[in-house]
């Protein structure tokens, strides 16, 4: 094995992989396949019937919001057996007959939607949006409120955030080391989960979005949907056609291409990202590079191999190894605003040997607070939901050769961005998910699908792609930089977003918006 495989295999494993995501077409996966009449909706059979037919009991909570519990089977296989609740909040307190309710996902998979709801309402959606619907967030099972994923305490969360790979070890060394660690993990999380550690696929968090429609008594379910938030979105849209109301989906992923796949479009995405704020940063006075763009690329690469040689140690006794010091580079990566932050701790790291703007980055991105406590370890529900999710290579030759063919393709992150396979092959149960196609979903009728050209998270090929293959849908296509263009300030995105939620208009085909 290359050096960039084997260190992939430690610092890939507890490195956070954005938004990821063999290959089958014909429809997602049918974990837990409801038994019986197959072609009868589950909201008309008799063994769904108390789940279809709840009333929700809404509560005062985080200030001036409204909450509610949502009773789902844990096995959609067994309705009669192991139920979960799934933790909704509305932005208005009193529920006005009037509005309509829009559900909304932030993407991960793993990330909370009840936390954008309760902390992130104004920054997430426009006044407009606000006004006309109540906004609607659920933490998907597995996630943080609904039957998390629960794997280790806040100490053994630094620990494994902290991996690194040794350097007197051999391939086969490591590799052994790599497995044992995905071993032990695989063990802590079964133990720390139970029985729903099985049931957190996908699909299952699609069908329980359609009861959660039921429970808010629409007949269509209105949601808008971002980054992975897509992946689910058009999940429900493939298994209930019928009830698809006004859907939007920011920040496309394509649902037909593997996992290799999407890492390999990842890495490019953020290979280019890197290569965008390169001739940025040297236009800039505080450029802590000088020279050419190139020069910004080389001394980025240079810092990555000083930390994967000689991990710093910070003054708080933690270790900020490979792996952190990826995650942390990545996160400020997302959106243009954040290029200035990079400046400094780049500034830092180059002129006082000091990552820590990276280990704060880094803490963001993974939840963790100043204290030393995790507010919600996102990333293990992460590893949960795609490893059911999406089969995986685990052979050593296969996770070479990706490896290598990741490394070409995106030299800087490539090596950082490797295979889950060991993690996944190591996991307590088998995928249950697959790649597909959209075939009921096309049933759907319109739905707004949206991709930024400069997205390094979800590539704008992969909106174009999943556009042509549902033909009612309407793609527009943001020109700009950064991960997903709806937010307040975006005139021209909003403004299309919105005559589509209030009114239902939209355009035919596809259409351009200039960057904000």
């Amino acid at each position: 094995m290359t050096r960039a495989s084997s260190r992939s295999l430690l610092a890939g494993a507890s490195a956070l992989v954005l938004l990821l995501t063999s290959c089958g077409t014909g429809g997602p996966g049918e974990p837990g396949q409801p038994s019986g009449d197959e072609e009868t909706p589950l909201a008309e059979r008799e063994e769904f019937a108390e789940y279809y037919g709840q009333e929700l009991s809404w509560e005062a909570c985080e200030g001036s919001r409204a909450c509610a519990s949502v009773t789902v089977p844990m096995d959609y296989s067994d309705p009669e057996g192991e139920q979960i609740e799934i933790e909704i909040i509305s932005s208005e307190t009193a529920q006005d007959d009037d509005a309509g309710y829009l559900l909304t996902n932030p993407g991960g998979p793993g990330s909370s939607g009840y936390d954008t709801v309760a902390e992130q309402l104004n920054h997430t959606f426009t006044d407009a949006v606000t006004e006309e619907y109540d906004v609607v967030g659920f933490d998907p099972r597995g996630v943080n409120r609904s039957a998390p994923v629960q794997c280790l305490d806040d100490e053994e969360m630094d620990d494994y955030r902290e991996q690194v790979q040794e350097e007197d070890l051999d391939d086969e060394q490591a590799q052994e080391q790599a497995r044992e660690q995905a071993s032990e993990l695989a063990e802590d999380c079964e133990e720390g989960t139970g029985e729903v550690l099985r049931h957190v696929d996908t699909v299952s968090a699609a069908r329980d979005m359609d009861i959660i429609r039921a429970a808010l008594g629409e007949e269509e379910l209105n949601y808008l949907g971002f980054s992975y938030g897509t992946k689910l979105g058009m999940t429900y849209a493939e298994h209930y056609p019928e009830t698809v109301g006004r859907f939007v989906l920011d920040g496309m992923m394509d649902t037909s291409v593997d996992s290799h796949e999407l890492e390999m479009a990842q890495a490019r995405g953020f290979e280019d990202a890197l290569q965008s704020y390169a001739e940025w940063c040297v236009e800039q006075e505080d450029c802590p590079v000088d020279g050419e763009p190139e020069d910004v690329v080389a001394a980025v690469q240079d810092l990555f191999e000083q930390v994967e040689d000689q991990p710093w140690e910070s003054p708080d006794g933690r270790t900020v190894s490979i792996s952190v010091f990826v995650n942390g580079f990545i996160l400020p990566m997302y959106d243009p605003q954040g290029w200035e932050f990079l400046n400094e701790g780049l500034s830092a790291a180059l002129e006082q040997d000091d990552f820590f703007h990276f280990q704060y980055w880094a803490d963001q991105s993974a939840g963790r607070d100043q204290d030393g406590t995790y507010d919600w370890m996102s990333q293990l529900a992460f590893g949960a939901i795609m490893c059911l999710d999406y089969p995986v290579s685990s052979e050593p030759e296969e996770i070479e050769e990706e490896v290598e063919a990741l490394t070409e393709a995106a030299p800087t992150f490539g090596p950082y961005l490797g295979h889950s396979g060991l993690t996944c092959d190591e996991w307590p149960h088998e995928p249950v998910g697959e790649t597909w196609e959209p075939d009921q979903a096309q049933e759907a009728g319109e739905m707004l699908m949206i991709g930024t050209t400069g997205d390094p998270a979800t590539p704008v090929e992969w909106a174009e792609n999943m556009h042509e293959l549902v033909p009612g849908s309407s793609l527009l296509i943001s020109e700009g930089e950064g991960h997903l263009a709806y937010r307040p300030g975006a005139d021209c995105v909003t403004d299309i977003v919105e005559a589509y939620l209030f009114e239902g208009e939209l355009f035919e085909g596809s259409e351009e918006c200039a960057a904000a």
